[in-house]
Protein backbone atom coordinates (compact mmCIF):
# COMPACT_ATOMS: atom_id res chain seq x y z
CA UNK A 1 0.00 0.00 0.00
CA UNK A 2 2.86 2.39 0.79
CA UNK A 3 4.17 1.93 -2.75
CA UNK A 4 0.78 2.91 -4.12
CA UNK A 5 0.76 6.02 -1.94
CA UNK A 6 4.28 6.91 -3.10
CA UNK A 7 3.15 6.48 -6.70
CA UNK A 8 0.22 8.86 -6.30
CA UNK A 9 2.37 11.34 -4.38
CA UNK A 10 4.89 11.37 -7.22
CA UNK A 11 2.06 11.80 -9.71
CA UNK A 12 0.71 14.86 -7.87
CA UNK A 13 4.21 16.33 -7.57
CA UNK A 14 4.67 15.98 -11.33
CA UNK A 15 1.27 17.57 -11.95
CA UNK A 16 2.21 20.45 -9.64
CA UNK A 17 5.48 20.98 -11.50
CA UNK A 18 3.61 20.90 -14.80
CA UNK A 19 1.25 23.74 -13.90
CA UNK A 20 3.04 25.62 -11.15
CA UNK A 21 4.93 28.08 -13.35
CA UNK A 22 2.07 28.71 -15.71
CA UNK A 23 0.12 31.90 -15.44
CA UNK A 24 -0.84 32.32 -19.07
CA UNK A 25 -4.03 34.23 -19.63
CA UNK A 26 -7.30 32.48 -20.43
CA UNK A 27 -7.85 32.17 -24.16
CA UNK A 28 -4.25 32.55 -25.28
CA UNK A 29 -3.98 28.86 -26.14
CA UNK A 30 -7.02 29.22 -28.42
CA UNK A 31 -5.79 32.36 -30.14
CA UNK A 32 -6.42 31.24 -33.74
CA UNK A 33 -9.81 29.73 -32.93
CA UNK A 34 -11.37 33.17 -32.75
CA UNK A 35 -12.71 34.75 -35.91
CA UNK A 36 -15.11 32.20 -37.43
CA UNK A 37 -17.86 30.08 -35.83
CA UNK A 38 -16.71 27.01 -37.76
CA UNK A 39 -13.67 26.81 -35.48
CA UNK A 40 -16.02 26.30 -32.54
CA UNK A 41 -18.83 24.26 -34.14
CA UNK A 42 -16.25 21.92 -35.67
CA UNK A 43 -14.98 21.40 -32.10
CA UNK A 44 -11.43 22.31 -33.14
CA UNK A 45 -11.35 18.77 -34.50
CA UNK A 46 -8.42 17.19 -36.35
CA UNK A 47 -10.98 14.81 -37.87
CA UNK A 48 -13.19 17.51 -39.44
CA UNK A 49 -15.85 17.91 -36.78
CA UNK A 50 -18.97 15.89 -35.95
CA UNK A 51 -20.49 16.34 -39.43
CA UNK A 52 -17.49 16.76 -41.68
CA UNK A 53 -16.90 20.26 -43.02
CA UNK A 54 -13.77 21.68 -44.61
CA UNK A 55 -12.46 24.94 -46.00
CA UNK A 56 -9.46 27.21 -45.57
CA UNK A 57 -10.45 27.56 -41.90
CA UNK A 58 -9.67 23.85 -41.50
CA UNK A 59 -5.93 24.57 -41.74
CA UNK A 60 -6.04 25.76 -38.14
CA UNK A 61 -7.43 22.41 -36.99
CA UNK A 62 -5.59 20.05 -39.36
CA UNK A 63 -3.94 21.16 -42.62
CA UNK A 64 -4.95 17.89 -44.33
CA UNK A 65 -8.71 18.46 -43.98
CA UNK A 66 -9.21 20.58 -47.16
CA UNK A 67 -7.85 17.70 -49.30
CA UNK A 68 -11.39 16.41 -49.79
CA UNK A 69 -12.65 19.65 -51.38
CA UNK A 70 -13.83 19.37 -54.99
CA UNK A 71 -15.02 22.96 -55.47
CA UNK A 72 -13.51 26.39 -54.78
CA UNK A 73 -14.56 27.69 -51.36
CA UNK A 74 -14.57 31.01 -49.54
CA UNK A 75 -15.11 31.80 -45.86
CA UNK A 76 -15.29 34.96 -43.78
CA UNK A 77 -16.17 35.56 -40.17
CA UNK A 78 -16.29 37.85 -37.17
CA UNK A 79 -16.08 37.17 -33.44
CA UNK A 80 -16.49 39.30 -30.36
CA UNK A 81 -15.26 38.59 -26.85
CA UNK A 82 -16.90 40.48 -23.99
CA UNK A 83 -14.96 40.61 -20.74
CA UNK A 84 -16.55 42.05 -17.60
CA UNK A 85 -13.96 41.02 -15.01
CA UNK A 86 -13.87 44.44 -13.39
CA UNK A 87 -17.04 45.88 -11.90
CA UNK A 88 -18.58 48.51 -14.17
CA UNK A 89 -15.80 47.97 -16.74
CA UNK A 90 -16.66 45.93 -19.82
CA UNK A 91 -13.96 45.38 -22.43
CA UNK A 92 -14.44 44.04 -25.92
CA UNK A 93 -12.09 42.12 -28.21
CA UNK A 94 -12.64 41.60 -31.93
CA UNK A 95 -11.44 38.81 -34.23
CA UNK A 96 -11.72 38.67 -38.01
CA UNK A 97 -11.23 35.88 -40.52
CA UNK A 98 -10.99 35.69 -44.33
CA UNK A 99 -9.87 32.74 -46.42
CA UNK A 100 -10.37 30.60 -49.48
CA UNK A 101 -9.47 27.24 -51.04
CA UNK A 102 -8.93 26.17 -54.65
CA UNK A 103 -8.73 22.50 -55.77
CA UNK A 104 -6.15 21.73 -58.48
CA UNK A 105 -4.59 18.61 -59.97
CA UNK A 106 -1.64 19.07 -57.64
CA UNK A 107 -3.86 19.26 -54.56
CA UNK A 108 -6.00 21.78 -52.72
CA UNK A 109 -4.33 25.13 -51.99
CA UNK A 110 -5.71 27.34 -49.22
CA UNK A 111 -4.93 30.82 -47.99
CA UNK A 112 -6.34 32.51 -44.90
CA UNK A 113 -5.86 35.63 -42.78
CA UNK A 114 -6.64 36.02 -39.07
CA UNK A 115 -6.66 39.08 -36.87
CA UNK A 116 -7.31 39.24 -33.13
CA UNK A 117 -7.49 42.64 -31.44
CA UNK A 118 -7.55 41.65 -27.78
CA UNK A 119 -5.39 44.00 -25.72
CA UNK A 120 -8.05 44.75 -23.13
CA UNK A 121 -10.55 41.87 -23.15
CA UNK A 122 -8.04 39.05 -23.61
CA UNK A 123 -4.88 40.90 -22.53
CA UNK A 124 -2.84 39.03 -25.14
CA UNK A 125 -2.16 41.88 -27.53
CA UNK A 126 -3.15 42.44 -31.15
CA UNK A 127 -2.17 39.46 -33.30
CA UNK A 128 -2.28 39.11 -37.07
CA UNK A 129 -1.27 36.16 -39.24
CA UNK A 130 -1.50 34.70 -42.72
CA UNK A 131 -1.60 30.96 -43.37
CA UNK A 132 -0.85 29.09 -46.61
CA UNK A 133 -1.72 25.41 -46.92
CA UNK A 134 -1.57 22.49 -49.30
CA UNK A 135 -3.43 19.17 -49.01
CA UNK A 136 -4.22 16.24 -51.23
CA UNK A 137 -5.45 12.67 -51.24
CA UNK A 138 -2.94 9.82 -51.17
CA UNK A 139 -5.60 7.15 -51.59
CA UNK A 140 -9.38 7.31 -51.73
CA UNK A 141 -9.56 7.38 -47.93
CA UNK A 142 -6.20 8.77 -46.79
CA UNK A 143 -5.19 12.45 -46.94
CA UNK A 144 -2.10 14.52 -46.11
CA UNK A 145 -1.55 18.24 -45.64
CA UNK A 146 0.96 20.96 -44.76
CA UNK A 147 0.60 24.63 -43.83
CA UNK A 148 2.93 27.53 -43.04
CA UNK A 149 1.94 30.51 -40.88
CA UNK A 150 3.57 33.89 -40.40
CA UNK A 151 2.37 36.72 -38.20
CA UNK A 152 3.11 39.62 -35.88
CA UNK A 153 1.90 40.80 -32.48
CA UNK A 154 1.88 44.15 -30.69
CA UNK A 155 1.01 44.97 -27.09
CA UNK A 156 0.41 48.51 -25.81
CA UNK A 157 2.82 49.91 -28.40
CA UNK A 158 5.75 48.75 -26.28
CA UNK A 159 6.12 45.10 -27.19
CA UNK A 160 6.61 43.35 -30.53
CA UNK A 161 6.79 39.68 -31.36
CA UNK A 162 6.54 37.47 -34.42
CA UNK A 163 5.11 34.09 -35.35
CA UNK A 164 6.49 31.70 -37.94
CA UNK A 165 5.61 28.02 -37.78
CA UNK A 166 4.45 25.03 -39.81
CA UNK A 167 1.75 22.41 -39.26
CA UNK A 168 1.58 18.91 -40.73
CA UNK A 169 -1.42 16.60 -40.61
CA UNK A 170 -3.22 13.55 -41.95
CA UNK A 171 -6.63 11.96 -41.70
CA UNK A 172 -8.18 8.63 -42.57
CA UNK A 173 -11.81 7.84 -43.40
CA UNK A 174 -13.83 4.62 -43.29
CA UNK A 175 -17.29 4.45 -44.85
CA UNK A 176 -18.67 2.27 -42.05
CA UNK A 177 -17.33 0.51 -38.96
CA UNK A 178 -19.92 -1.30 -36.85
CA UNK A 179 -22.76 1.23 -36.42
CA UNK A 180 -20.50 4.23 -37.09
CA UNK A 181 -20.69 5.82 -40.53
CA UNK A 182 -18.06 8.11 -42.04
CA UNK A 183 -15.66 7.19 -39.27
CA UNK A 184 -12.64 9.52 -39.38
CA UNK A 185 -9.32 9.61 -37.56
CA UNK A 186 -7.16 12.72 -37.72
CA UNK A 187 -3.72 13.60 -36.43
CA UNK A 188 -1.79 16.87 -36.60
CA UNK A 189 1.50 18.25 -35.34
CA UNK A 190 1.06 21.98 -34.92
CA UNK A 191 3.22 25.07 -34.31
CA UNK A 192 6.55 23.67 -35.46
CA UNK A 193 8.59 26.83 -35.16
CA UNK A 194 8.36 30.17 -33.37
CA UNK A 195 5.05 31.13 -31.75
CA UNK A 196 4.26 34.19 -29.65
CA UNK A 197 6.20 34.31 -26.42
CA UNK A 198 6.03 36.02 -23.05
CA UNK A 199 7.24 39.58 -22.55
CA UNK A 200 10.83 38.57 -21.87
CA UNK A 201 13.18 39.53 -19.01
CA UNK A 202 12.18 43.22 -19.24
CA UNK A 203 8.40 43.45 -19.60
CA UNK A 204 6.92 46.71 -20.88
CA UNK A 205 6.24 49.37 -18.28
CA UNK A 206 2.89 48.96 -16.57
CA UNK A 207 2.35 45.27 -17.43
CA UNK A 208 5.00 43.59 -15.29
CA UNK A 209 2.23 41.64 -13.54
CA UNK A 210 1.36 39.91 -16.83
CA UNK A 211 3.54 37.06 -18.05
CA UNK A 212 2.41 34.79 -20.86
CA UNK A 213 3.97 31.51 -21.91
CA UNK A 214 4.60 30.79 -25.56
CA UNK A 215 1.19 30.61 -27.19
CA UNK A 216 -0.37 28.89 -28.97
CA UNK A 217 1.68 26.02 -27.52
CA UNK A 218 4.82 25.31 -29.52
CA UNK A 219 5.02 21.74 -30.93
CA UNK A 220 1.48 20.62 -30.20
CA UNK A 221 0.46 17.02 -31.04
CA UNK A 222 -3.25 16.58 -31.66
CA UNK A 223 -5.44 13.51 -32.21
CA UNK A 224 -9.13 13.40 -33.13
CA UNK A 225 -11.89 10.99 -33.99
CA UNK A 226 -15.33 11.71 -35.46
CA UNK A 227 -18.23 9.76 -36.90
CA UNK A 228 -21.85 9.95 -38.00
CA UNK A 229 -24.14 8.23 -35.52
CA UNK A 230 -27.34 8.66 -37.54
CA UNK A 231 -27.88 9.09 -41.28
CA UNK A 232 -31.43 9.43 -42.57
CA UNK A 233 -33.25 11.28 -45.36
CA UNK A 234 -33.92 14.40 -43.31
CA UNK A 235 -31.66 13.97 -40.32
CA UNK A 236 -27.99 13.34 -39.58
CA UNK A 237 -26.18 13.31 -36.25
CA UNK A 238 -22.42 13.30 -35.68
CA UNK A 239 -19.97 13.36 -32.81
CA UNK A 240 -16.28 14.21 -32.42
CA UNK A 241 -13.64 14.05 -29.68
CA UNK A 242 -10.11 15.48 -29.72
CA UNK A 243 -7.16 15.70 -27.39
CA UNK A 244 -4.08 17.92 -27.73
CA UNK A 245 -0.88 18.39 -25.77
CA UNK A 246 0.27 22.02 -26.21
CA UNK A 247 4.04 22.30 -25.78
CA UNK A 248 3.90 18.84 -24.12
CA UNK A 249 3.11 20.65 -20.86
CA UNK A 250 -0.65 20.90 -21.07
CA UNK A 251 -3.71 18.85 -21.92
CA UNK A 252 -6.68 20.12 -23.92
CA UNK A 253 -9.89 18.24 -24.68
CA UNK A 254 -12.67 19.08 -27.14
CA UNK A 255 -15.97 17.28 -27.77
CA UNK A 256 -18.67 18.22 -30.25
CA UNK A 257 -22.16 17.09 -31.22
CA UNK A 258 -23.87 18.30 -34.38
CA UNK A 259 -27.16 17.59 -36.14
CA UNK A 260 -28.31 18.40 -39.67
CA UNK A 261 -32.08 18.74 -40.02
CA UNK A 262 -33.83 18.69 -43.41
CA UNK A 263 -30.51 19.22 -45.22
CA UNK A 264 -30.37 22.90 -44.30
CA UNK A 265 -30.36 23.49 -40.52
CA UNK A 266 -27.27 22.76 -38.42
CA UNK A 267 -27.55 22.58 -34.63
CA UNK A 268 -24.24 22.30 -32.78
CA UNK A 269 -23.19 21.88 -29.18
CA UNK A 270 -19.95 20.97 -27.50
CA UNK A 271 -17.48 21.51 -24.71
CA UNK A 272 -13.77 22.17 -24.31
CA UNK A 273 -11.37 21.88 -21.40
CA UNK A 274 -7.89 23.35 -20.97
CA UNK A 275 -6.10 21.75 -18.04
CA UNK A 276 -3.71 24.65 -17.38
CA UNK A 277 -6.50 27.19 -17.34
CA UNK A 278 -8.54 24.98 -15.05
CA UNK A 279 -5.74 24.43 -12.54
CA UNK A 280 -4.02 27.82 -12.71
CA UNK A 281 -7.06 30.06 -12.76
CA UNK A 282 -9.61 28.05 -10.83
CA UNK A 283 -11.30 29.59 -7.82
CA UNK A 284 -14.84 29.36 -6.41
CA UNK A 285 -15.92 32.52 -8.23
CA UNK A 286 -15.02 31.20 -11.68
CA UNK A 287 -16.60 28.48 -13.77
CA UNK A 288 -15.28 25.99 -16.27
CA UNK A 289 -16.09 26.85 -19.87
CA UNK A 290 -19.75 26.19 -20.47
CA UNK A 291 -20.85 24.20 -23.53
CA UNK A 292 -21.13 26.22 -26.71
CA UNK A 293 -24.33 26.45 -28.76
CA UNK A 294 -24.29 27.00 -32.50
CA UNK A 295 -26.84 27.38 -35.29
CA UNK A 296 -26.16 27.19 -39.02
CA UNK A 297 -28.41 27.62 -42.06
CA UNK A 298 -27.44 26.21 -45.44
CA UNK A 299 -29.05 27.39 -48.64
CA UNK A 300 -28.33 27.01 -52.34
CA UNK A 301 -28.11 29.84 -54.85
CA UNK A 302 -28.81 29.04 -58.50
CA UNK A 303 -26.06 30.73 -60.51
CA UNK A 304 -26.68 29.03 -63.84
CA UNK A 305 -28.04 32.30 -65.24
CA UNK A 306 -24.75 34.11 -64.65
CA UNK A 307 -22.25 33.75 -67.50
CA UNK A 308 -19.40 34.45 -65.06
CA UNK A 309 -20.34 31.41 -62.97
CA UNK A 310 -21.73 29.22 -65.74
CA UNK A 311 -18.59 29.19 -67.87
CA UNK A 312 -16.67 27.92 -64.83
CA UNK A 313 -19.21 25.17 -64.18
CA UNK A 314 -20.68 26.81 -61.05
CA UNK A 315 -24.37 26.18 -61.71
CA UNK A 316 -25.05 26.22 -57.97
CA UNK A 317 -23.39 27.89 -54.99
CA UNK A 318 -23.96 26.52 -51.51
CA UNK A 319 -23.74 29.07 -48.70
CA UNK A 320 -23.86 28.31 -44.99
CA UNK A 321 -24.31 31.07 -42.41
CA UNK A 322 -23.24 30.13 -38.87
CA UNK A 323 -23.53 31.66 -35.43
CA UNK A 324 -22.20 30.47 -32.08
CA UNK A 325 -22.16 31.58 -28.42
CA UNK A 326 -20.18 30.38 -25.44
CA UNK A 327 -19.40 31.58 -21.93
CA UNK A 328 -15.64 31.06 -21.87
CA UNK A 329 -15.49 31.66 -18.14
CA UNK A 330 -17.26 33.85 -15.61
CA UNK A 331 -18.16 37.17 -17.25
CA UNK A 332 -16.31 36.31 -20.48
CA UNK A 333 -18.63 35.70 -23.42
CA UNK A 334 -17.66 34.65 -26.94
CA UNK A 335 -20.00 35.15 -29.86
CA UNK A 336 -19.23 34.66 -33.53
CA UNK A 337 -20.98 34.87 -36.89
CA UNK A 338 -19.67 33.87 -40.28
CA UNK A 339 -20.37 32.45 -43.71
CA UNK A 340 -18.80 29.76 -45.88
CA UNK A 341 -19.51 29.36 -49.60
CA UNK A 342 -18.81 26.45 -51.94
CA UNK A 343 -18.85 27.39 -55.63
CA UNK A 344 -20.24 24.36 -57.43
CA UNK A 345 -21.76 21.06 -56.41
CA UNK A 346 -19.75 18.12 -55.15
CA UNK A 347 -19.64 15.24 -57.64
CA UNK A 348 -21.17 12.23 -55.93
CA UNK A 349 -22.27 10.27 -59.01
CA UNK A 350 -19.57 8.16 -60.71
CA UNK A 351 -19.34 8.35 -64.50
CA UNK A 352 -21.41 5.80 -66.39
CA UNK A 353 -19.30 3.56 -68.59
CA UNK A 354 -20.99 1.59 -71.36
CA UNK A 355 -19.41 -1.20 -73.35
CA UNK A 356 -20.70 -1.37 -76.88
CA UNK A 357 -20.22 -3.81 -79.74
CA UNK A 358 -17.36 -3.20 -82.12
CA UNK A 359 -18.35 -3.77 -85.72
CA UNK A 360 -15.77 -4.86 -88.25
CA UNK A 361 -16.32 -3.79 -91.83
Amino acid sequence: MKYVNKYFAALFLCAGALFAEDNQLPGSESLWLYGHPRFITSANSAAGGPLFSAGSYSLIMNPALPADLQCPALDLGYAGILNAFVEDDVTHAVALRLGGSVPTRLGVFSLGFNGVMGEEALRIGNAFAGRLGWARDVTRHFYLGLSVTGGALTYKEDFRDFYFAADVGAWLRFEQVAFFRQLRFGVALQNLGKTYSNFGPKPPEGIDEIKIRMYPGIITPKIGVAAHLVEANNFALGISMDIAFPAFTNFAFNAGLQALVAEFLYISAGWDLNAQELVSDFNPDKSIHLPYIGIGVKFAVNTSGSQLFKKRGFDQTDITVDGVWQMREKDVHLYSIGAAASFGVRDTIPPEIKIGNIKND
